[in-house]
């Protein structure tokens, strides 16, 4: 996926997007993803961010591609972000059924935006109240030793062009409508740094609805502009070994991982 600046804006940009053929309550997704060696926010920080993420309900009628129109939610977002505080683990949830004035905000007792880091923020977040050992990848150690107010770069979390980064996620949608019982869990090379268990997914609605995720997408628009129009700026990041199901594989991270090798190019391939 290619990032271009252009204007102060969320310029539109592409979208792989994996509809289900059946809605489900639970679902786990995971990927590796590495980026370009002149990303941006290697060397810079601002406070810019992309949407890279997301899983959803759609409505299966209005565009699937224009959040405003009402036709999608509940949805949760990851978004890169790198600002003065260092990196920040994005994370956007918006309730559903979209079109009742819930496709921008959760009105039960969980907040629509949430931004974490990939250190203090993840203390306690792992199996058991432990924490996560995500690995520094410039100093070594643990990302989770680094001072509250250290801002974490880019390389620390996700390490240099070559380095694969494997992450994980699951969502299991609320038990009733307006319930504060559905769960977002996250990932970093297989320890967990986010545990959700009191998020109101679903909505009350005149219909009575109650929804289920159907659809994941890579990609997204971004609100990402260090250079003039005519400087025009480019960089890119690469996602590969997608897995999907639904239910949350046991002992994560433990024993029963999946994609555990990362990806590798073909060895076979042929240009004529």
């Amino acid at each position: 996926m290619y990032r271009e600046s252009s204007s102060n804006q969320w310029n539109s940009d592409s979208q792989l997007v994996k509809l289900l053929d059946q809605g489900v309550d639970e679902l786990y997704v995971e990927f590796y993803i590495r980026f370009s060696d002149n990303w941006w926010h290697r060397a810079n920080y601002a406070n810019y961010a992309s949407k890279m993420f997301r899983i959803g309900h759609w409505d299966g009628v209005r565009d699937l591609f224009n959040g405003a129109l009402g036709g999608l939610g509940p949805l949760v977002f990851w978004d890169y972000k790198r600002d003065q505080y260092g990196m920040s683990n994005f994370l956007s949830f918006r309730g559903g059924p979209g079109d009742e004035g819930n496709n921008y905000y959760l009105n039960g007792e969980y907040p629509d935006y949430v931004s974490l880091g990939y250190g203090y923020f993840t203390l306690e977040e792992a199996p058991g109240g432990t924490d996560p050992l995500v690995v520094n990848q410039v100093e070594g150690g643990y990302l989770k030793d680094i001072g509250r107010y250290d801002p974490i770069t880019h390389e620390q979390v996700f390490g240099t062009t070559e380095h694969w980064t494997k992450l994980g996620f699951y969502v299991r949608m609320n038990s009733a409508i307006g319930a504060a019982d559905g769960i977002f869990r996250m990932w970093v090379n297989d320890q967990r740094i986010v545990n959700r268990e009191k998020i109101p997914f679903v909505q009350p609605n005149t219909d009575n609805a109650m929804l289920k995720w159907n659809y994941i997408a890579i990609g997204g628009n971004d609100n990402f502009f260090p250079y003039p129009a005519d400087q025009l700026f480019e960089d890119w990041y690469a996602i590969d070994n997608i897995v999907v199901r639904s239910d949350m594989p046991v002992n994560l991270g433990v024993s029963d991982t999946l994609g555990d090798v990362a990806p590798t190019p073909p060895s076979d391939l042929v240009v004529e």
